[in-house]
């Protein structure tokens, strides 16, 4: 019989920025099987994700129509949203007719073009929600209830996220968990000695950083109060904060490092902003002797746990979300009670002080991650979603 053509997939994302799950979009797309399914990605502007997505082998959609949801710009952005909305079902109607869309898969539970296009061209639909929403009122009830009742399947990324939808028994039959991977032959054990040079690290002292953007609830703060009372008896102890800020936030990042000073770290920190691009991040790893996920909210997954314990490094995390199915605690990190900041700090003292433990931790979460997080799993598990939805076609 003569060969098909591979199955067009449309993924719809909402920004061209780069962080965890536009991260996670990019390392799907190179792991596609092109025999089977061609990608092209919608994003609302140019940016630093496009070209990563097409060095992946995706065509890029710029579409500035298509905006992002977001309650945090008021109600004068959601009315103008709303308005917006037929437009750009129109646009991406366009598009699933030229290019004979096969199947759409929206790559955010804050993306809701997907499923009311897909209802209205016959086209089936995947919703990748790699999100704990946090609102409680109309646009948390409305974004669940499409994803019930507008997807041919939702995918979660972990428990935590699945658990916006209730306990077991009342979520969708259509629900299916598939847990983030990176590529473990890339994030893995090693030095980074020109990394620390840079930063003034020497090889007796301990580097404890951070990798995350300097959001609100990423909890750099009760980071930097911790990295306070360790310093006071812990004189080898170092820190770094890898990452920048978000954009409308930068007030909150100039705070942040005001607050350092004024504990009397400039010493003893150091903050990169957004000198390391994704490429850079397994080096950043391997020049970090601990790492500290301070999250003050649930994370949905925590994709950059996954990359520290891949690395073989031990990893100190927040006991809510995704980070307590991933950290075993006591074996390949430690689990803290969010938002309390002498917790974190003995976390810190007690890995400095035992360095054989440490290496225990990290060589543990070397073993989980390989077995459990790989690219090559995560990869795998969204196929099997597309050949059951695409049915034929795959």
């Amino acid at each position: 019989m003569p060969a098909r053509d591979p199955a067009t997939i449309l993924y719809l994302h909402t920004t061209s920025e780069v962080g965890g799950s536009d991260v996670s979009l990019v390392r799907l797309v190179e792991g596609l099987d092109r025999t089977r399914y061609r990608a092209i990605v919608a994003v609302p502007s140019d940016g630093p994700l496009v070209p990563r997505l097409r060095a992946a082998g995706a065509t890029v959609a710029v579409m500035p129509v298509l905006r992002k949801l977001t309650s945090r710009r008021g109600w004068g952005y959601l009315v103008g949203y709303a308005c917006n909305f037929p437009r750009a079902l129109w646009a991406l109607r366009a598009v699933i007719r030229r290019e004979r869309v096969a199947l759409v898969h929206t790559n955010t539970i804050h993306n809701l073009y997907g499923g009311p296009v897909a209802w209205l061209t016959g086209t089936r639909h995947v919703w990748h929600i790699r999100e704990i929403v946090w609102q409680r009122g109309w646009l948390r009830r409305l974004e669940l209830w499409m994803a019930r009742h507008l997807a041919s399947r939702v995918i979660v990324t972990s428990d935590a996220v699945a658990a916006m939808f209730g306990p077991s028994p009342a979520r969708p039959s259509h629900l299916v968990k598939v847990s983030n991977g990176i590529e473990t032959d890339r994030f893995c054990p090693g030095a980074s000695a020109d990394l620390r040079e840079a930063w003034g690290v020497s090889a007796a002292e301990t580097l404890v950083g951070m990798v995350c953007r300097l959001d609100v609830w990423k909890g750099v703060d009760v980071f930097l109060e911790a990295a306070a009372r360790v310093v006071a008896d812990r004189p080898q102890a170092r820190f770094v904060v890898v990452g920048g800020p978000v954009i409308g936030l930068e007030h909150y990042a100039t705070s942040l490092r005001a607050r350092a000073t004024a504990l009397g770290l400039d010493a003893r920190m150091t903050w990169t902003d957004w000198q390391f691009g994704p490429a850079d991040m397994p080096a950043v790893h391997r020049a970090i002797d601990v790492l500290v996920l301070a999250s003050t909210e649930p994370e949905p997954f925590g994709l950059v746990v996954v990359e520290g314990m891949a690395s073989a490094r031990p990893v100190i995390a927040t006991a809510h979300g995704g980070p307590c199915e991933i950290v075993v605690d006591g074996v390949t990190g430690v689990l803290i009670p969010p938002k309390h900041v002498d917790a974190l700090a003995e976390a810190i003292r007690s890995l400095i002080d035992d360095p054989v433990r440490a290496r225990a931790m990290g060589e543990a979460g070397r073993r989980r991650a390989v077995v459990e997080y790989s690219s090559t799993a995560y990869i795998a598990g969204v196929h099997r979603v597309y050949a059951d939805v695409v049915g034929g076609r795959a």
